[in-house]
């Protein structure tokens, strides 16, 4: 870091002040003064001037501006580089500390769907060793519905909220379910236009979905009826068999994100599934537990920056899959405060 400050105007360290390079970095990751300013928590004029005295005290002009927003010059970006670099050390010193050790360290044991758990739980993993690297997540998978009366489990997530009253329960989002195909099979059968179309088409079905809605291969109409070509209670079996082609069956929207193949089918066809996390009182009472209850909430089911968990339906976009880059870099970031939320633990 001493490298590149001294490098371009031979400034000192006193005429650097070292959180400028924070406002830097965040108008970098967020491409914008505005977007950085309300990540922030600062007025755009702040935001500005604090670019400003940064690169004036280093000598170079860090950004050049167009009709896109602020682009990094070439001296931008190599101390962009060097920054990122630098906060990395800083953050591997920090997790390293003595101190440090004495923050929330121990296990959370939890228990959710196999689907949640390989296909969306699992690209926050990394963020969440970042930022608690003291925590020991075991995680169980199951798609039996009666499993949320196990105690053996510190959290559990699942699609129904409990009846008794000892647990808590608190609602983590909704998940929305569409059918979806590979680009491989629509190439090759074409897409269905609507639900009576069904019938020409192979579907594949999850024994998890019939207590609610029953088989969703029973819902075509007309003289010609539909059954399920592949009918089981691994949600892995039916999200690789349309991932390979095999045919459609229902996933929800955010399976657009897992990988470019899952195309969605806008057919009228959609149902709206709650999802919940539960857990005895006693248990939020451990670190490791109320620390992990808040990354869910917080980070891996953001309703405000994931509009696929909120309650109403939004249509898959493209843009969806930035909105993941930004949430997913956001959950590594240190958390603002170790205490549960005041509404998680009543």
């Amino acid at each position: 870091m001493d490298r590149l400050i001294y490098a371009e105007s031979g400034a000192g360290p006193e005429d650097v002040d070292w959180d400028d390079f924070r406002v830097f970095l965040e108008i970098v990751r967020s491409g914008s003064f505005n977007r950085a300013a309300v990540t922030l928590k600062m007025t755009q004029s702040t935001v500005s001037r604090r670019l400003a005295r940064l690169g004036d005290a280093l000598g170079v002009r860090l950004f050049d501006r167009d009709r896109r927003g602020p682009r990094l010059t070439t001296e931008g970006q190599r101390i962009y580089n060097e920054a990122c670099a630098a906060q990395v050390a800083l953050t591997r010193a920090a997790s390293e500390a003595p101190g440090a050790r004495r923050g929330a360290e121990g296990d959370c044991k939890l228990l959710m769907g196999e689907g949640v758990a390989t296909y969306w739980i699992s690209r926050f993993l990394t963020p969440f060793f970042t930022r608690h690297p003291n925590i020991e997540l075991k995680v169980f998978g199951t798609n039996d519905r009666t499993a949320d009366k196990c105690e053996l489990f510190d959290l559990n997530l699942h699609y129904s909220e409990p009846t008794e009253s000892e647990p808590v329960a608190v609602r983590l989002g909704t998940l929305h379910f569409v059918p979806f195909a590979s680009r491989n099979y629509l190439r090759l059968h074409g897409a269905p236009q609507n639900l009576e179309d069904l019938a020409r088409h192979r579907l594949l079905d999850l024994s998890i979905y019939m207590p609610e809605m029953g088989s969703w291969a029973s819902w075509s109409r007309g003289e010609a009826a539909t059954h399920a070509v592949v009918f089981t209670n691994l949600t892995g079996v039916v999200a690789e068999g349309i991932r390979h082609g095999a045919g459609i069956a229902l996933l929800p929207t955010y399976a657009m994100l897992v990988d470019d193949r899952f195309v969605p089918l806008e057919i009228g066809i959609r149902c709206a599934v709650p999802i919940y996390v539960s857990y005895q009182r006693d248990a939020s009472k451990k670190w490791p537990v109320r620390t992990t209850l808040e990354f869910l909430r917080n980070c891996v089911f953001d309703r405000k920056n994931m509009p696929w968990f909120r309650e109403s339906y939004h249509t898959p976009e493209m843009d969806w899959h930035k909105r993941l880059a930004v949430s997913v870099e956001g959950a590594a970031a240190p958390p603002d405060g170790d205490n549960l939320p005041a509404n998680a633990a009543a």
